[in-house]
């Protein structure tokens, strides 16, 4: 059990990061908690699509995900430091759906390898996904209010 909260918080850092960012836009309330609950939720979801669907897909795709991470974060990091250039406008960029869902889509690439593993090692699915899930979320909320906090001083 301690193994599982361990690796949720080592997955979570990433959501913790890009909210960091996230939280220098001043979203509101809703808004940042609409952001974590999808960190949460694409995060948990992962490990359990990498439970189900193999390490024989993980083999085959592992060279494309190699590339393709770096693509989809590095374009997304782009897209939220325009958004933050913009400031009359952030508020309203910032309510699109890719930051919402697509930061936090890029972001689950390697809870899906660690849901892989978790299966190997038999590790109850449900239950990863859910503690996976929950400090991923709780960590990305922890970034956007520390974001906020830094971007008024």
């Amino acid at each position: 059990m301690t193994t599982l909260f361990l690796l949720g918080l080592a997955l979570g850092f990433d959501s913790f990061r890009v909210s960091l960012g996230l939280g220098g836009l001043r979203l509101s309330r809703a808004r940042r908690r609409l952001i974590a609950l999808s960190f949460g939720v694409c995060d948990g979801v992962a490990p359990l699509a990498g439970l189900l669907l193999g390490q024989s897909l993980v083999t085959t795709a592992g060279r494309w995900t190699e590339y393709i991470a770096p693509f989809a974060l590095g374009g997304y990091g782009l897209y939220v430091i325009y958004v933050a250039c913009r400031r009359g406008e952030s508020e309203q960029e910032a309510e699109g759906a890719w930051v919402v869902l697509g930061l936090p889509l890029a972001l689950s690439l390697d809870n899906f390898a660690a849901g892989v593993g978790l299966g190997l090692l038999q590790y109850p699915a449900l239950l990863s996904a859910a503690i996976i899930g929950a400090a991923s979320g709780l960590m990305s909320l922890a970034g956007l209010h520390l974001g906020e906090a830094l971007a008024r001083r």
